[in-house]
């Protein structure tokens, strides 16, 4: 066992050698003169003269002689290394020393000068260990996170004081134990697989493992945390210990919850808009068509009406004058209530949940959408009830979502059909059903679970960018709605909604 790193020994050293080793000892002795193995070398004896010897001992202090046995002389001497190899010279030396002094030859000098280097060496390894070991520790108090120190067995040999490892408890309560039986004890939900298969995989692998895990305390508190497990590896590259690490994530993963949501909900909103746009673009072709019958009525009724005053037929043309006159005016109404049921689409941005009718909003939709559907030949059925028929929503979400759904029954049929929209209260009068049915292409069942998946769509390239039900579907689900589909190949689309009658 090493002594402690503030004592130092010191032997005084006389030396026997040849001249032409001498200078390579003394470069030894010299190294040893800053170790904790303090040599000094008081006195040499060279056999074979050498100047370089001399000079060198002289630079350095050590008193030179001629006889060998000389050195004997000093009283101070402790050691004497005999390093010529010649055993008349150590014998010699051996009957004339005196017992305070110890005699070595050369092989056992040689070891000597070995043994101190080494014990330099190891003293200087123990220095580094030492740091190393301060650093760790100084690491493993700090450390935010709970952390383990397992050995091969998995039985826990250091960790800090982190609550999600003691669960409150003293650090020395926790080592020694199995690991096992610490995390059962303070994560309740953990079994002895679950507890393991992170270390399990670090031992297959030899690499880190992690998992994220939803830990449930004996207190009854719970947190999200991920459990990391990094392997330390021996000599020949085998697991000999474990670093676990327990990191509580709960806030992080929460913030990074609402950010993703908030998000979401601004694609969610500008998705809605330029769906709106979409929509819009295809109301306003069709409105077009649908103004210019009446603007047409319009302009033939006042050129007649011009006719009759140039004429200054007023007396007898009075009857036909008013009738074109009313006429004119009921089909400037009639603009008139295209234009406004077209702006009120286009100007619906601020979501505001009021009661709406849905047997007016469904009379708009079809006004709005009426050309569109003369032309693609389809024929519009309704089964709604009486009124009042109300629901509880945002009025342009709720129509936006109509309007789309009246949109794919349209695309769905480019050879002409029959789209029904049915309405029903229930019993207990707090939903509404809305049902809009087409006699249309219909849907293949691999492609009925994706329908309301963002970005997923039937229609040729250009036609569509598969947003219009995935819009339907958040929308309903935003008022507590629900949506389901009916389809089949040939056999037509229907979508069922259902809608809240009053605010929840």
């Amino acid at each position: 066992m090493l002594e402690p790193e503030n004592e130092t020994f010191s032997l005084n050293i006389g030396v026997v050698i040849r001249g032409e080793d001498c200078l390579s000892l003394l470069r030894d002795i010299q190294a040893l003169r800053d170790s904790r193995l303090r040599t000094r070398l008081k006195a040499i004896s060279v056999v074979t003269p050498s100047v370089a010897c001399y000079k060198f001992a002289g630079e350095m202090g050590i008193r030179i002689f001629d006889r060998y046995e000389d050195i004997l002389s000093m009283g101070c001497i402790e050691l004497v290394l005999e390093l010529t190899g010649n055993p008349a010279i150590f014998m010699d030396l051996m009957e004339r020393k005196p017992d305070s002094v110890t005699l070595f030859d050369q092989k056992a000098a040689r070891l000597f000068f070995d043994l101190a280097r080494r014990y330099d060496e190891l003293i200087l390894q123990q220095r580094k260990h030492a740091v190393t070991a301060s650093f760790a520790s100084t690491l493993l108090a700090a450390s935010p996170d709970g952390v383990l120190v397992l050995n091969r067995d998995l039985v826990i040999i250091d960790c800090n004081a982190s609550l999600l490892i003691t669960g409150g408890r003293d650090r020395s309560a926790i080592i020694g134990k199995s690991y096992y039986d610490v995390i059962q004890s303070a994560i309740a939900t953990y079994s002895e697989k679950d507890a393991c298969c992170t270390i399990l995989e670090t031992i297959e692998t030899g690499k880190p493992s992690r998992r994220v895990c939803d830990l449930v305390f004996p207190d009854g508190g719970s947190r999200i945390c991920q459990i990391t497990v990094y392997p330390i590896l021996g000599e020949s590259r085998e697991v000999v210990q474990f670093v676990v690490t327990v990191r509580d994530i709960t806030q992080e993963l929460s913030e990074r919850i609402v950010e993703q949501t908030e998000a979401i909900k601004k694609d969610f909103t500008r998705a809605l808009k330029e769906d709106r746009l979409t929509s819009l673009g295809r109301l306003v072709a069709s409105v077009c068509h649908e103004i210019n019958n009446p603007i047409t009525s319009i302009v033939t009724f006042i050129k007649l009406v011009l006719n009759y005053v140039r004429e200054n037929a007023f007396a007898e043309k009075r009857a036909e004058l008013e009738r074109y006159l009313e006429l004119s005016f009921r089909e400037a109404l009639r603009c008139g209530n295209i234009v406004k049921n077209l702006l009120t689409f286009a100007r619906q941005n601020i979501v505001e949940a009021n009661e709406i009718d849905i047997l007016e909003m469904v009379q708009t939709i079809l006004m709005l959408t009426h050309h569109q559907l003369s032309l693609a030949r389809i024929e519009c059925r309704l089964d709604l009830p009486d009124p009042p028929f109300p629901a509880w929503g945002d009025y342009g979400q709720i129509q936006q979502c109509l309007l789309n759904l009246v949109f794919n029954a349209i695309d769905a049929m480019p050879n002409g059909g029959t789209l029904t929209i049915r309405g029903r209260k229930e019993p207990a009068g707090d939903h509404i059903h809305l049902e809009v049915s087409d006699t249309g292409q219909g849907i293949s069942p691999e492609n009925l679970q994706h329908i309301f998946e963002p970005f997923f769509t039937t229609k040729s390239q250009g036609k569509g960018v598969g947003l219009g039900l995935a819009m339907v579907y958040g929308i309903i689900r935003e008022h507590k709605g629900s949506i389901e589909v009916d389809s089949a190949p040939r056999k037509g689309t229907t979508f069922r909604l259902r809608l809240p009658q009053k605010a929840e």
